[in-house]
């Protein structure tokens, strides 16, 4: 049984790039976690209620209530607890409280972040998973299918990957930054333009351009940084046109950018 594999993704840099994909374990720890949040929020949430209709004057609904009212009590819990799964990984690029502890993340085939639909697609079907019986479906779906998706992952395109730290991969992390120089700095606002794949993107090549033939390792260095500094809308220097500067900018901006995603 194999709990995390790999799959690749080819940028339209024509960066290969290797994505872990999370295994039951580490999302059933996110799945505890977030229960735990879902279950304390469901509590503020009554405790609110009742003490709104405490102070209205009114019977307590939830010491007897109908069948109608238990409908609706039900149907805005599910309304909260999708709502917390939707809002969390649209906001936190795929994380919710539960992954981030995990650290995995979710994000659309081909590597790119999760939107509004595919969030609201995943969770509206989460509930799917607990056929026939405690998580059954789901469990069963993310040990057979080749990209470790459970049904709302099927049908939104999502996938949950495995979220890598500074310092993993074949390069030290000292290495890596090495050609960063401290006078090129990120605003937290430039940071956030990006998600997570480009995150990964600038670190893989960053860790193959040492074995890259020279001409042709300048030419994508002089590329992605053109474009990173588009996306980031960075002013404080020109786009980089020779290879040591470009490799400098990336460089700068990895090292700024993981420190953003490490303590925001």
């Amino acid at each position: 049984m194999r709990w995390a594999d790999e799959m690749r993704i080819d940028t339209p840099e024509q960066i290969g790039l290797d994505l872990e994909l999370a295994g039951l374990g580490s999302r059933f720890v996110a799945q505890m976690v977030d229960w735990v949040w879902k279950v304390l929020l469901s509590l503020v949430l009554g405790m609110i209620g009742a003490i709104v209709f405490a102070l209205l004057g009114a019977a307590n609904p939830f010491e007897s209530p109908s069948k109608v009212l238990a409908a609706v009590l039900v149907t805005l819990l599910y309304l909260v607890w999708l709502g917390y799964g939707v809002y969390f990984e649209v906001r936190w690029n795929g994380q919710t409280p539960g992954k981030r502890f995990a650290h995995i993340r979710v994000v659309r085939l081909g590597g790119a972040p999760v939107d509004a639909v595919s969030a609201g697609v995943r969770n509206l079907l989460a509930a799917g998973d607990f056929l026939p019986s405690f998580f059954l479906l789901g469990s069963t779906l993310i040990l057979l299918t080749a990209n470790r998706q459970r049904l709302g992952d099927l049908a939104a395109g999502t996938i949950v990957v495995r979220e890598r730290w500074a310092g993993e991969g074949p390069e030290s992390e000292d290495e890596l930054f090495k050609d960063a120089p401290p006078e090129i700095a990120f605003t937290p606002a430039q940071l956030a333009a990006l998600d997570p794949t480009d995150r990964a993107v600038i670190r893989s090549l960053l860790q193959r351009l040492p074995g890259m033939e020279r001409a042709g390792r300048e030419r994508l260095a002089v590329r992605m940084a053109a474009r990173f500094h588009r996306k980031t809308g960075f002013t404080a220097v020109p786009p980089p046109a020779e290879g040591g500067d470009a490799r400098a900018f990336l460089a700068s901006l990895l090292r700024d950018l993981d420190q953003f995603v490490r303590h925001g």
